[in-house]
Order: structure tokens, then sequence, then C-alpha cells
């Protein structure tokens, strides 16, 4: 009868708990203290505890995903609501028409950036997009990313300095490293003042290519720096500056995926440098 009891309290407490998980309570905990008499269900219960832990914890994401995509597209549709309606009113002279509807062709843009941005993340996070490699110099195509913000750069009268090592061959997707460069050069280009300065480096350091990308805008702090690579995170919580928080992750997971890795340094109000660091290979002819 003993034996029986020790079989039949843990197997109900498994029970309950599993079924108040499929109600969505993730807080729930099997106690395990009473259990050490009982045959593995020790074991079991610390096993379902992490499990809820870990459901618990992803739950929070969701919910917090969900909270800030919904920020993120309430504020461009606000914008185009509110431009849409001053478009309706009579007696517009043309400038100011023009001006409107250059707002609301910008908000419609920057939101249609954000829904590609959070359709790719997913499909990165959810393995969906698979590396599609290839050998070539990456010396060209930071080159080639670099020139295509070659307008921004000069409206802001920055000065870019390079330093790139010629034929540094990279074997790996080169439309998804494409993603990093283009997000690191938009994110040094927006983020440092007219007049400052934007540099791009490539060298090979034994088996490695190393890429440097560094600004002197206005940087980060330490605690911005420990969570800039998360889903949503913005250092400036006002939004005061563009941006919806995705670049940096989409970043991170294409990196992680090429098996790369990325690290930041910076210092508020003296700039930030990227450093991505890709395995290189010496001998393999580009193409």
């Amino acid at each position: 009868m003993r034996r029986r009891l020790l079989v039949d309290r843990p197997v109900r407490q498994i029970v309950e708990a599993a079924s108040r998980i499929t109600r969505g309570d993730f807080s729930v905990r099997i106690p395990t203290d009473g259990l050490a008499g009982a045959e593995g269900f020790a074991r079991i219960a610390e096993s379902f505890n992490t499990l809820a832990r870990e459901l618990s914890g992803m739950e929070t994401l969701r919910t917090d995903f969900i909270a800030n995509v919904s920020h993120e597209l309430k504020t461009p549709l606000t914008v185009l609501q509110n431009y849409g309606t001053l478009l309706q009113q009579p007696g517009l002279d043309e400038p100011t028409r023009q001006e409107y509807a250059r707002a609301v062709t910008d908000t419609a843009r920057r939101l249609a950036s954000l829904v590609t941005n959070i359709l790719r993340l997913n499909k990165l996070e959810n393995q969906q997009i698979y590396p599609n490699a290839a050998t070539y110099d990456l010396g060209e195509q930071l080159r080639e990313c670099l020139l295509g913000f070659e307008d921004a750069w000069e409206q802001k009268g920055l000065c870019i300095e390079t330093d790139v090592e010629d034929g540094v061959l990279v074997h790996t997707d080169a439309e998804l490293l494409s993603l990093v460069w283009n997000n690191l050069f938009s994110n040094a280009i927006k983020f440092t003042d007219a007049g400052g300065t934007v540099g791009l480096a490539l060298h090979a350091r034994g088996p490695d290519a190393v890429v440097e990308v560094r600004d002197t805008g206005c940087g980060i702090s330490p605690e911005v720096g420990r969570h800039i690579f998360e889903k949503f995170y913005q250092g400036d919580p006002s939004h005061a500056t563009r941006g919806n928080g995705l670049g940096l992750a989409l970043v991170r997971r294409v990196v992680d995926i090429v098996g790369g890795s990325i690290t930041v340094s910076s210092e508020v109000g003296r700039g930030s440098r990227f450093t991505v660091v890709l395995r290189r290979c010496p001998d393999a002819p580009a193409r």
C-alpha cells in the first residue's frame, strides 16, 4: 500500500501539472522535496520543471514580440492615416501636397522594410533559409555594398575611410552576408553626425577574414551593448531615432548561420566599432 501511495501521488502531481501547462499556465512547478522515495519521479519532476521554465521564457518572448510588433506597426500606420487625411483637404498648394505625398511614401517604405525584416528574421530563426555557399572576394562585396550608401554619406558630408585588403576569399552565402554589411553601413551612417567619419577595414588574420565597421557617431552605453543584438531592442526608448530594432538581430542571426562571430565595442559620444569574423579560404579561386 505504501509503495502504491509513493507512485500514485507523484503521478497525480505530474498529470495535474501537465494539465495546467496545456491550459497555458507555465508558472506551475512540481515540488521535488517529498519525492526522494519515489523511484525516478524526482528526476521526472526536475525535467518537467525545466520544461516549464523554458516554456515560460518562450511565452514571455512571444508576448514581448507581439507587443513590440504592434507598437512598430502602429506608429507608421498612424502617420499614414494622418497624412492621408491632410491630403484630402481642399485647396492644398502644390508644394504642400508634394510634401505630404513624400511623407506618405517614406513612411510606407519604412513600414514595408519592417515587415520584410520581420519575415526574414522569422525564416532565419525557424531555419527556413539555408546558406547557398560560393567562393568569392569579400573585399569586392564590401566595396559594392558601401558604394550603395554614397548618396547618404554625401548628404551628411561624412568622411569615408577604407582599408580593404585585396584577395581575401570566403566560402559562404553572399546574399545573406549582404544583409549584414548593409545593416552595419546603414547604422554607421545614420548615427554619425554631419562631418563625422565612417570606416571600413578588411584584413586576413590567420585562418580568418576580419571585417570592421566603425563610426564616430553617438556611441552606445555598456548596458545597450549587452542587448543590442536582441529583437526590437533600442537604446533610445523614445524611438526618436528611426529604426525598429530588428536590423542587428538579423545581423547576428545571419552571422551565426554562416558560422562567424560579431562583437561590438563602443563609447558614448565617441562612436562604435562592429567586428565580424568569418572563416576564409586562402587557396580557393574566386568565382
